[in-house]
């Protein structure tokens, strides 16, 4: 006699990447990898990290450049070098420097004072400097950050399409990320999915259609602020369905006290869903 498995045919993380701090940014670095940064909003703390995302393999993890200095910020990545910014000032957040860090290992490359990052390809870098009547754009080599070329104005447009095609390599918004349920509603057997699910939400649902997969999340209302009883709060649930099947695989709180609606709590990306969880982990998804 069979014993009936009710996580046959349930999806199951490939792996869940986690440090100390919160979330605060991360993005990916070619094809194979995810780099980022927590925070430590209490101590002032910044930890940098790196990722595969093949089998969520950690290369950086917690790693405190300089410390763990604060004031310093991920910008770019290719899958070798991880670049960073300065800020001018604390309580003037405005980028300055280049800096290169080894994607693997978190050994500081170079830097320089000159240009601040404009945006990267793999194999490319190009940086940018307000002057008194302009914007000059430059290319540095990202072996050793000497400048390479600085390019005329004219050259403007062609650095604009390269940069938004590089953009567009990494952030494919109509394939890969969600949309708005209320706005772009899908079609009736879509939609019955959906409504079968959120009965009693509130505010939007955002949602995304991968091959036989649909993906969404919605919220509803889990209390009051203690606080602030003017002031409610709310669990943001993750789920996806089997489309032909028409059965939920998989499902994640994604916050339990949310203060509000936000936006864009998970994406897709080379066969992965990936989504975070309570502003401390990413989790990845294989389709």
């Amino acid at each position: 006699m069979k014993i009936f498995d009710r996580n046959k045919n349930k999806l199951k993380p490939a792996w869940v990447f986690n440090q100390n701090g919160n979330l605060w940014k991360f993005i990916f670095g070619g094809k194979d990898f995810i780099a980022g940064e927590t925070r430590d909003l209490e101590k002032k703390l910044l930890y940098l990290f790196s990722v595969d995302i093949n089998d969520g393999k950690r290369l950086m993890s917690d790693f405190l450049f300089e410390d763990g200095n604060y004031w310093i910020s991920v910008e770019g990545a290719s899958s070798k070098i991880l670049y960073l910014n300065r800020f001018e000032k604390p309580e003037l957040p405005y980028h300055k420097n280049i800096i290169a860090l080894d994607l693997l290992s978190g050994n500081k490359l170079w830097e320089i004072e000159e240009y601040q990052y404009f945006f990267s390809t793999e194999d490319k870098l190009f940086g940018m400097k307000q002057k008194f009547d302009k914007t000059e754009i430059a290319e540095i080599d990202i072996s050793n950050g000497n400048i390479l070329e600085v390019f005329s104005e004219s050259e403007y447009p062609a650095l604009l399409e390269l940069k938004w095609t590089s953009d567009d390599d990494l952030y494919n918004e109509q394939s890969d990320y969600p949309v708005s349920f209320s706005k772009f509603t899908p079609e009736n057997h879509i939609s019955n999915i959906i409504n079968s699910e959120i009965n009693g939400s509130a505010g939007d649902t955002e949602y995304l259609i991968k091959d036989d997969y649909l993906i969404f999340n919605y919220y509803k209302e889990s209390g009051l602020d203690l606080k602030d009883i003017n002031r409610k709060f709310y669990t943001n649930t993750f789920c996806i369905f089997d489309v032909p099947k028409g059965k939920k695989v998989y499902s994640d709180i994604l916050n339990r006290q949310s203060g509000y609606n936000v936006p864009d709590n998970f994406f897709s990306r080379n066969g992965f869903v990936y989504y975070l969880r309570e502003k401390k982990d990413i989790v990845a998804l294989k389709l």
